[in-house]
């Protein structure tokens, strides 16, 4: 879904990129009051970014949400437990905040996995279960077979194997592939002509499978899927949402997984294997919260503007960059303007969301409790791509804002050296929920910054975060916080639309 919907806005935005970048070089012609608001703006932006060089407190944060708290999947202990303590930190910077809870069926506690190749020679084999999978009754050993998603199935040929989830995923592989920007490098831009048929199709499958629909793999013993790193990495996701997969589901390394490919694809061998997958399940219910504080405007207090990143996280690493320091920075940002003591026009909001790694319950609940402040929710912006610095601010299809975020994105351009303007549209994180509800939302442009390794694996660790990039992530927040509150005008809207994003 994602790369199908990248290639259908990727067609829209650019028949409006001229629009767009007319406001990208120099400076457009500014009213006497737009002089004003550039000035101020350029001073207040320095200002910020001066309080962070001298007093972040955002490396000392990250260090106790990884090691203190560790990662945290939704639901779980870790997750309320970093909910709980974000609360009392944002309180400690003077922030009025409180908790908003929803409840997902069951929390999940990952166990041991394990996988050995028997035959056609004997390997131990690393293999990481996927969030939310069931686990096998102890270990279960059959034969291993390919399946083509979207292809018919044979329940004779899957019933009791160990099914590979079509060929090895090979797209992003490459040892020195370098990209763009972080959200590039695990989420590919489309190339080539797409079949839109077959994408449809696997998208089909994977909802119905996602929503306790009908499996095809079911009667298969456990379902493998290719993580599609360099390096022997993992990339975990979902089998699940909020319950026990039908069919226990894992994940190998992209060299392991292809060498099981060529044994059966060309060489018509038929491997066996030995997986055992643990893991356990709550019994019912858990409470699943996020953090919301804010500072109250003085002249517009009933309308706010949001920044904001994802708490939770997979399990393999400690969370550190996906998206621990997207919710530092937040927080930084936070401490930042109440360290500064200054009065916004508008209501400046920060919350941290729980869910987004599995489908975006935080944000909706969010939305959901606040829905008649929708409407006037001037702007939205969200870090989450990892410890790389912020270079842009995606427009995201919002061209009649474009006059206003201008003027807001001038003077950050300016102190922070961003880049022009994006033109390219980014989904798959919490501003889409936003942006369904016509507000202009975006998704903070980031370096690369070894994104594609640390995302979703095991290296997703303290030690992978840049201190230097991730100071400037949360004084770009923060600047953007104060220079929307600022402005006279608010964002315009558009109209909502369920359909929007991904």
């Amino acid at each position: 879904m994602m790369l199908l919907m990248r290639t259908l806005y990727t067609a829209a935005l650019a028949t409006a990129f001229a629009v767009a970048a007319s406001a990208q070089f120099g400076r457009p012609a500014m009213t006497p009051a737009q002089e004003r608001y550039l000035h101020a703006m350029e001073k207040a932006d320095l200002a910020i970014q001066a309080e962070n060089h001298t007093h972040s407190q955002l490396m000392q944060n990250e260090e106790y949400l990884t090691t203190e708290i560790g990662p945290r999947l939704t639901g779980g202990a870790n997750m309320q437990h970093a909910s709980q303590w974000t609360l009392e930190m944002f309180r400690k910077y003077g922030l009025k905040a409180h908790l908003e809870t929803t409840h997902v069926a069951h929390s999940w506690t990952p166990g041991v996995a394990t996988a050995v190749l028997l035959s056609p020679w004997h390997k131990v084999i690393p293999i990481a279960a996927e969030g939310w999978s069931k686990s096998t009754d102890g270990p279960v050993t059959g034969p291993v077979v390919i399946y083509n998603p979207g292809d018919p199935v044979d329940p004779a040929a899957i019933k009791g194997a160990i099914v590979l989830e079509g060929p090895p995923n090979s797209r992003n592989v490459a040892p020195d592939a370098q990209f763009p920007n972080s959200y590039d490098s695990v989420i590919m831009p489309p190339t080539g002509v797409p079949d839109y048929a077959a994408m449809q199709r696997r998208m089909a499958e994977f909802r119905a499978m996602m929503s306790g629909g009908p499996n095809p793999l079911a009667g298969a013993a456990v379902v493998i899927r290719d993580s599609g790193k360099p390096w022997g990495l993992f990339s975990i996701g979902g089998a699940g949402r909020y319950a026990p997969s039908q069919v226990p589901t894992a994940t190998l390394g992209h060299a392991d997984y292809s060498l099981l490919y060529r044994m059966i694809h060309n060489y018509h061998n038929h491997p066996r294997m030995t997986v055992n997958l643990g893991g356990t399940f709550s019994a019912g219910p858990e409470p699943a919260s996020i953090t919301v504080a804010q500072i109250p405007g003085t002249e517009w207090p009933d309308q706010q503007v949001i920044v904001g990143g994802h708490l939770d996280s997979w399990y393999l690493g400690q969370g550190a960059v996906d998206n621990g320091t997207g919710a530092m920075a937040t927080l930084e940002a936070a401490r930042i303007l109440s360290a500064l003591g200054w009065k916004p026009k508008r209501t400046l909001t920060f919350i941290l969301f729980t869910g987004e790694e599995e489908g975006g319950v935080g944000v909706d609940t969010f939305v959901k409790n606040h829905l008649a402040e929708m409407p006037k929710t001037d702007a939205v912006l969200i870090d989450d791509v990892g410890t790389g610095c912020i270079e842009s601010i995606p427009i995201e299809g919002f061209y009649n804002a474009m006059p206003e975020l201008s003027q807001v994105y001038q003077p950050l351009k300016e102190v922070f050296a961003l880049q022009p303007i994006s033109t390219e549209y980014f989904g798959a994180s919490d501003h889409v929920a936003f942006q369904r509800q016509g507000i202009p939302a975006f998704l903070a442009v980031q370096a690369e910054a070894h994104y594609r390794e640390e995302h979703h694996s095991q290296i997703d660790t303290f030690e992978m975060v840049d201190a230097k990039q991730a100071n400037q992530g949360a004084a770009v927040l923060a600047a953007f916080l104060w220079n929307v509150s600022q402005l006279d005008t608010p964002f315009p809207h558009h109209k909502p639309s369920p359909g929007r994003g991904f």
